[in-house]
């Protein structure tokens, strides 16, 4: 099916291997609940947080012109998105690269990308909208009782304890709803430090800590937390991070 979907991604872990993984992983989960998209991946080995501003759009308006040369890109050819490294600044760049470039005279050219901001014809919830799946995919499980007698537990958020591998886009709007749901967070995991608080942690003021700082070490309503937390005792794990977190040597220790 065309157009084909999927994220754009920004990272030093991309390869021609992954990038085929995620793609037939967006293949399987689009055809899974018959929204009429097919899967697509594409992805650019850099190291975002080592280039400027400037440069960044340098190399997305490139990427974009070469995806259009090739005929790779397109409202109903192959429509990306945001991923780990992007956001809407990349995403309003390649809209505007496409529209001014071979979409010149399609009058849907805008529709070449999602996620772009909201002046630009994004649309309100998208930037929440992978958190918002991880926690309705919780909720599903959480709420029947039979899943959780399975696994000792009684349903509903209210008593439950969750810890959040990751805090970016998708670790902190699945927080959020979590905590709004009434689970409790008591620790969060980033790859420069993380931070534990039995008593739990506001996502509110996590996220204006980390836009005032740039990092969520040193955050006042919690401790700094040595060790993995992925083995800590919770409720709920949420592995908002890069993949290949579970392997057959740490399987047993989560």
């Amino acid at each position: 099916r065309t157009p084909c979907k999927g994220g754009i991604r920004y990272s030093m872990d991309v390869n021609i291997d992954e990038v085929m993984a995620l793609s037939a992983l967006m293949t399987y989960k689009c055809a899974i609940v018959d929204v009429p998209f097919g899967g697509a991946k594409a992805g650019v080995k850099i190291n975002p947080a080592e280039y400027s501003e400037h440069e960044l759009e340098k190399i997305t308006r490139r990427f974009t012109v070469e995806l259009a040369k090739k005929g790779f890109i397109g409202p109903g050819i192959d429509v990306p998105a945001p991923d780990m490294g992007t956001g809407e600044r990349e995403m309003s760049w390649i809209s505007d690269t496409y529209a001014n470039s071979l979409g010149h005279f399609d009058i849907n050219a805008r529709a070449c990308v999602t996620g772009k901001p909201i002046p630009q014809g994004g649309i309100h919830g998208r930037t929440s909208a992978t958190g918002r799946g991880v926690y309705h995919g919780i909720q599903n499980f959480i709420a029947e009782a039979s899943y959780m007698s399975m696994v000792g537990l009684t349903p509903g958020f209210g008593d439950k304890t969750f810890i959040v591998q990751g805090f970016g886009n998708v670790g902190l709007h699945t927080m959020r709803y979590l905590h709004r749901a009434g689970a409790r967070c008591i620790g969060v995991a980033e790859k420069d430090g993380n931070i534990y608080n039995a008593d739990g942690i506001s996502p509110r003021e996590l996220e204006d800590y980390k836009i005032e700082h740039g990092t969520i070490v040193g955050f006042p309503n919690a401790k700094a937390y040595e060790g993995n937390l992925l083995y800590e005792k919770c409720d709920i794990l949420v592995p908002a991070a890069g993949e290949k977190q579970f392997t057959k040597d740490n399987a047993e220790l989560v």
